[in-house]
């Protein structure tokens, strides 16, 4: 298939990318894009795009706990492969581990557990310490 770098596929990535904190719905994508005025695609094109982006790897997709939307997020590129990601399932914020420490967690899991872990799948969800202490 074609990877065509359209102007629709260029504005998500780039809201993306200045959010990179953050994941996005579909229509939150939409939304943002279309307070923006700068020509926003529509719901179907979002998801579309989004279903592409996802299977290169440039996005990725994650469906919170009791949620049926899935979320999405730019990933950090090549060097994300390298590391394990937290997920805040409360605000969303995906934490980046050192490459250090996500190497012990990984041989740790494969020396008990004898199991290898996909690196391309590298996302634990749990709750971040700023949502901890809001919960206080």
């Amino acid at each position: 298939m074609a990877n065509y770098n359209t102007q629709q596929k260029k504005l998500i990535l780039g809201f993306l990318s200045d959010n990179a904190g953050n994941a996005f719905s579909a229509d939150e994508i939409v939304a943002a894009l279309a307070d923006k005025g700068c020509g926003a695609p529509g719901r179907s094109t979002v998801y579309r795009l989004m279903g592409r982006l996802c299977d290169e790897g440039t996005v990725k997709r994650f469906v919170p706990d009791g949620k049926k939307r899935s979320l999405y997020q730019i990933a950090g590129g090549e060097e994300c492969h390298h590391h394990l990601h937290l997920k805040c399932t409360e605000c969303g914020k995906l934490l980046h581990m050192r490459e250090a420490e996500s190497e012990d967690v990984l041989k740790l899991i494969f020396g008990d557990c004898n199991f290898s872990v996909d690196r391309e799948q590298t996302t634990l969800f749990g709750c971040c310490g700023e949502c901890r202490q809001k919960e206080k």
